[in-house]
């Protein structure tokens, strides 16, 4: 049993422990687990020592979300250094600036649709949920979206959860939000460290199983691999995930996405074949 894609509170949206997850992992008997937090490896010091000791192996990753020819793709890098490189420092610095740029973005925006949304707000609604050291490290960062929709609607700032995505909407349209980092400044980084590139829950971006689409991400994103397990991911198409990944030679993952304590009983190490793992494990 394993689960190759998690997070925890060193995400912007997840507010599980480290120490939580190698607990659990110890209790299921789970071999191996990668954390896979939002466009950092931040927590990963946290997450080592906590599995220290265990029997738990644990793969240094990070999910970067990275802009493409056909809009922003989640990738999970798996392999990460310890001690990152030049390039790949500067993009960990990148995504900490960007970060913090769309969380002060969303404000400026905000603000410029005529609504009472204040910096102090905002540091205040990430205290909320995000441990003191992860706003140390990373700023204040963008919020989680069901907190923030909460938030807004709570405010009188939208009436309800399909007024919030309109609203979000043209927030997203304002001049203040940057684009995420551009595909190949992050990937040629994380290839050049040696790490490992795999798309997560390709459903949407895969146009289901579009051949052309799964094709032009494989060349664009310089893809190790597919997620082919994952809640989101019907089986019939993991399935066909699984046959493009035999056929061009790359590895296939699964991992249950978890971002909050409540849902390991639901969720944890229930996505993927063990003879996935034992092909990933053998390629790093």
């Amino acid at each position: 049993m394993y689960d190759l894609h998690l997070h925890t509170f060193w995400s912007y949206d997840a507010t599980a422990r480290p120490q939580a997850y190698i607990d659990a992992a110890v209790e299921r008997g789970m071999r191996c687990l990668a954390i896979t937090d939002h466009h950092t490896t931040d927590g990963l010091s946290d997450v080592l020592a906590a599995a220290k000791g265990s029997t738990v192996r644990i793969i240094p990753a990070a999910e970067l979300s990275v802009t493409t020819s056909v809009g922003v793709i989640d990738l999970l890098c798996y392999n990460l250094p310890l001690a990152p490189s030049a390039g790949l420092a500067r993009v960990y610095e990148r995504y900490h600036q960007w970060q913090r740029e769309t969380g002060a973005g969303v404000v400026k925006a905000m603000q410029h649709l005529g609504y009472d949304y204040t910096d102090a707000q905002h540091k205040e609604l990430l205290e909320r949920y995000r441990p003191p050291q992860t706003l140390t490290v990373q700023g204040l960062t963008h919020v989680q979206n069901d907190r923030q929709r909460d938030y807004f609607i709570a405010r009188k700032f939208a009436d309800s959860a399909e007024d919030y995505s309109a609203l979000m909407t043209r927030v997203g349209q304002t001049e203040f939000l940057p684009p995420h980092p551009d595909v190949d400044f992050v990937v040629s980084a994380v290839k050049n460290a040696g790490a490992l590139v795999v798309i997560a829950h390709p459903r949407s971006y895969f146009l289901q199983a579009n051949l052309q689409r799964i094709k032009l991400l494989h060349r664009e994103c310089h893809l190790d691999g597919i997620e082919c397990a994952h809640p989101r991911t019907p089986l019939e198409l993991g399935m066909i995930y699984r046959e493009y990944c035999i056929e061009h030679q790359l590895i296939s993952t699964g991992g249950s996405d978890t971002h909050e304590e409540r849902n390991f009983s639901a969720n944890l190490g229930k996505y993927g074949q063990e003879q996935w793992l034992d092909e990933l494990l053998a390629r790093l």
